[in-house]
């Protein structure tokens, strides 16, 4: 039953919806595993924020980068979801959910690169 929706659904054949889910789980996947193998378990803490006024303002346990690309997945889930319900309501307001968890990802992306050079 479930696999006859996403035939017959009109939100799943739309391009633009389909570029952008698919962009938005590649730069997810992308970041997850990126910092799978670049953050290595330890005891010491890692940085996780540095600003040009205090230096490292935010250290914790390695794990916390991880929250990253959590959420990263919860902003994909929210938009994407969002999208669905008012795709056939407001399809332009649908579109730009669906490019701003594009962009949220990228945004993440960048900022487990960040993370990862600091603790270098």
């Amino acid at each position: 039953m479930k696999i006859t929706l996403f035939k017959t659904n009109l939100f799943f054949k739309d391009k633009n919806i389909l570029i952008n889910l698919i962009l938005s789980f590649g730069i997810f996947l992308f970041t997850l595993i990126f910092l799978y193998f670049k953050i290595e378990p330890q005891v010491k803490p890692v940085a996780l924020k540095y600003t040009i006024y205090f230096g490292i303002s935010m250290i914790g346990p390695w794990y916390y980068v991880f929250f990253v690309p959590l959420i990263g997945i919860i902003s994909i889930l929210i938009n994407f979801i969002t999208a669905y319900l008012i795709f056939l309501k407001i399809k332009i307001l649908s579109y730009f959910l669906a490019i701003s968890a594009t962009l949220i990802q990228i945004l993440l992306l960048i900022s487990a690169i960040l993370i990862y050079l600091l603790n270098k």
